[in-house]
């Protein structure tokens, strides 16, 4: 049997990132693959150890690396402030990893990384937004330059988490890339990427969530338990506009309003709008198996919409250029017009939503994948 290594973002408090993680660690071991996940530590990581060799591939604008690290201080003061609620939810995180996912021990710097001999058959990069400029580390490792040279390295469903990149980095890119046997990418914009930078064909497949069914994810649900419907916000940054797009939808259904924080602060004062800020993944789960309605602005919350079929609508921040994810994602199931550009007016389509092409869809992409990952294994 072969033995499996991946390397991806994980134990970064974000529901996306550790679900995909473990749904790609899960799917292969479904196919009879061994493997565990390089607990290789995210640099947002408090045991991260930063070195000169992590310093970041390519240069970071000062917006960016300035608002990373106001970032990185607001959420030390969270995780301090509101301490109870962090503890509940590391712990029903790490519960969600003990259940479902095989992790190896952790490394703790990019040197231990690289000095560790790794003892794989195969190497892979999976997904996430792995490869994205803006990332205040090296990446270098997501293109699996650790990797011995005569193992196999493939890359599964791996983003830029961008619709473009600045020409200037493109060499830095290409070397990387040459590290990579076999290339697959998350969106379709990263496939033509690809091809741009490095001439080099990949093939687009689907975020590991969606490789397991909706059945597959009711097994590892909490149930949330409500007496009546209520539309479900899933939000990565604070928005008054899907606050009160949320609102306009309650008018019409009577429906009450769920938000799952995506840390362990309440965000919604108003006191209507009930905040769940202690969900750990399969809480977050058992919240969207239930909600009559989604708002988001994330692309795990559009996943997760699809996967259970609840209408929703995707909500694209005005002053971001990374809407490319949710772009291609909701092309691919015919669903475009449930993405709405936020300020824009309030979207007037029926609160329904017929998932009858989506899910067939949906089907066709999550085999289509598998196929792409055995072969890419075996050949």
């Amino acid at each position: 049997m072969k033995k499996i290594g991946i390397i991806t973002i994980l134990n970064v408090n974000n529901y996306g990132a550790e679900l995909q993680a473990s749904a790609l660690n899960i799917k292969l071991r479904d196919m009879g693959y061994d493997n565990e996940i390089i607990n290789y530590l995210y640099y947002k990581h408090k045991d991260y150890k930063p070195e000169k060799k992590s310093k970041p591939i390519v240069k970071i604008d000062t917006i960016t690396n300035m608002k990373g690290i106001a970032l990185k201080w607001i959420d030390k003061y969270n995780k301090v402030t509101h301490a109870a609620n962090t503890k509940i939810r590391k712990e029903r995180f790490d519960k969600f990893h003990a259940e479902n996912t095989n992790i190896s021990k952790p490394y703790k710097s990019i040197s231990e990384l690289y000095n560790a001999n790794l003892d794989y058959d195969v190497f892979i990069v999976g997904s996430d937004q792995v490869w994205n400029p803006n990332t205040r580390t090296s990446i270098e490792p997501y293109f699996l330059t650790f990797a011995p040279k005569d193992k196999k390295r493939i890359s599964f469903a791996s983003s830029f988490g961008v619709g473009s990149l600045n020409k200037d980095f493109y060499p830095t890119y290409k070397k990387c890339f040459e590290s990579l046997d076999t290339i697959s990418c998350r969106e379709g914009s990263g496939v033509d990427l690809i091809k741009e930078i490095t001439g080099r064909e990949a093939t687009q497949v689907v975020d590991p969530t969606l490789l397991l069914t909706k059945t597959e994810w009711e097994s590892k649900m909490v149930k949330y338990e409500s007496k009546e419907p209520y539309i479900l916000m899933y939000i990565l940054t604070y928005s008054p506009y899907i606050t009160n797009l949320a609102k306009e939808i309650q008018k019409q259904t009577g429906y009450k309003i769920i938000r799952v924080c995506f840390n362990s602060v309440n965000v919604e004062k108003d006191p209507t709008i009930l905040n769940i800020v202690d969900a750990g993944p399969s809480e977050f789960l058992g919240l969207y198996a239930g909600a009559s309605f989604v708002l988001t602005n994330s692309f795990h919350g559009s996943v997760f919409s699809l996967i259970f079929e609840k209408p929703f609508y995707t909500i694209a921040p005005a002053t971001k250029n990374n809407n490319a994810r949710q772009e291609n994602l909701l092309k691919m199931v015919g669903l475009e017009n449930r993405l709405v550009k936020e300020g824009s007016p309030f979207p007037t389509d029926a609160l329904e939503i017929d998932f009858t092409f989506p899910s067939e869809e949906l089907e066709r992409q999550r085999q289509k994948s598998l196929n792409f990952l055995t072969n890419a294994i075996n050949k």
